[in-house]
């Protein structure tokens, strides 16, 4: 099996140093005989020639070298010539280039160098695993060979047929308040849905924290109920009730594994089994994931009607989450019903939110400034909705998700918070 291949750009072989002894011992020790391929290249122009003699590398690994208006666009034209590699960039100061100039460039990741080998592996073991789920998602006449642990493109999987509406929260980047989206959604369809019930689920299998933000001790998670369900095939249809919790505010709760371990035996088939199960007993199912496209992930982003992916006001979050939306469409999961929330804005942190804006034509559904609110509701274990109805953060969500109401409920949203205009933060006219 061949190892994956990686093209390290950078002015000294430094990078390209540490990238094989992290990279080249860790992948040895977990994947035996694979052995990857990582080639040195010291000048930008000399990259387009090794890619047209060598093909395509999994990974393009760029070095300090480029942290320049013009060398970013440059790699931006090598990116749109080998769209399959992964393009991860390593600064070791601010770039002296725009924050366009850098999302452009498609980079799945970005690195502050000197980094620690630790953080090396993981960010290229991300890259690779985005170029697999990708290169797995694109027709080709020969078998695709995938790295162990890489995630592939979500399998074809049936709609629930239940009456029950999916919706899913998810982010390219972590703490970007997907759990917090997730419990004030569930609570506000429960509390404004016109009666209809609503589950929340946390597939964030291996670290979820629904439980915790809720302050709930759950007797049964997923895990159990799935482990039921090898033994009594159809368990879930008739029982999966039993395996709920129900929270303060109203509505029920499938907690995350309890341990780790757990979570490894649980397949895009079980996914698929109970999202089924759920939907036949629930109006409405709020899914909380994780921040990886796996195929636990993909499979469960595919069987959503919507889809809120949340980004914060710092560089990675804002490139990663146009890098999850572009491989979304690549995966061919529908992004029509996306809706794009900006999360914990706040002013004068180094980027102007106008810029962001610019960068998604989409524009985003809701701005919600940071609040002390949402601490004081999480050492609750109550949705911000529920602690905080009036503070700011609060009406803006409840206008966000005024849309997802029928016109016989929504009006009652609207008229409470003012009909969802353009959005405007911190004030400006």
């Amino acid at each position: 099996m061949a190892g994956p291949r990686i093209l390290v750009l950078d002015s000294t072989e430094d990078l390209a140093l540490q990238v094989k002894r992290t990279v080249g011992t860790a992948w040895a020790e977990r994947l035996g005989e694979i052995d990857p391929e990582i080639v040195p290249c010291s000048q930008i122009a000399a990259v387009a020639t090794q890619l047209e003699d060598e093909g395509p590398y999994d990974v393009l690994l760029v070095g300090p070298l480029a942290a320049n208006h013009s060398g970013l666009a440059k790699i931006e034209l090598i990116r749109q010539e080998y769209p399959l590699t992964s393009v991860v960039l390593g600064f070791d100061e601010r770039p002296k280039a725009r924050l366009r100039d850098v999302i452009r460039t498609g980079a799945v990741d970005l690195l502050e160098l000197p980094v620690s080998d630790e953080e090396l592996l993981e960010v290229l073991e991300r890259a690779i695993a985005l170029h697999v789920a990708t290169l797995a998602a694109v027709p080709s006449p020969e078998p695709v060979v995938q790295l162990v642990g890489a995630p592939a493109a979500a399998p074809s999987a049936p709609a629930p047929t239940g009456k029950g509406r999916v919706y899913a929260v998810a982010s390219a980047t972590g703490g970007c308040g997907k759990t917090f989206m997730a419990t004030n959604l569930a609570y506000f369809l429960h509390t404004h849905g016109g009666g209809g019930r609503v589950c929340l689920m946390d597939l964030d299998l291996q670290f979820g924290e629904v439980s915790t933000a809720l302050r709930m001790r759950p007797r049964y998670t997923i895990f159990d109920a799935l482990e039921r369900e090898e033994d009594e095939p159809d368990f879930l249809q008739g029982h999966i009730e039993e395996y709920l919790s129900v929270h303060e505010t109203g509505f029920h709760v499938l907690a995350a594994p309890r341990d780790p371990v757990e979570a490894e035996r649980v397949t895009p088939a079980d996914v698929v089994r109970i999202v089924d199960a759920v939907s036949r007993r629930f109006d409405h199912i709020v899914v909380d994931t994780p921040a990886q496209l796996s195929e636990i992930v993909t499979v469960a982003l595919d069987l959503s009607e919507q889809l809120f992916v949340m980004t914060t006001l710092d560089l990675p979050s804002v490139r990663n989450m146009s890098v999850f939306l572009s491989t979304l469409g690549r995966l061919r999961i529908s992004t029509e019903s996306i809706q794009l929330i900006l999360n914990k804005a706040e002013s004068d942190v180094g980027i102007d939110i106008g810029q962001v804006e610019k960068l998604f034509p989409q524009g985003f559904r809701a701005v919600l400034p940071y609040s002390k609110e949402v601490s004081r509701s999480i050492n609750l274990g109550t949705p911000v909705m529920a602690a905080s109805p009036q503070a700011d953060i609060s009406r803006r969500m409840d206008a966000a998700m005024a849309d997802l109401l029928p016109p016989e409920l929504r009006s009652t949203i609207q008229r409470a918070t003012g009909t969802p205009k353009k959005r405007r933060l911190f004030g400006r006219k």
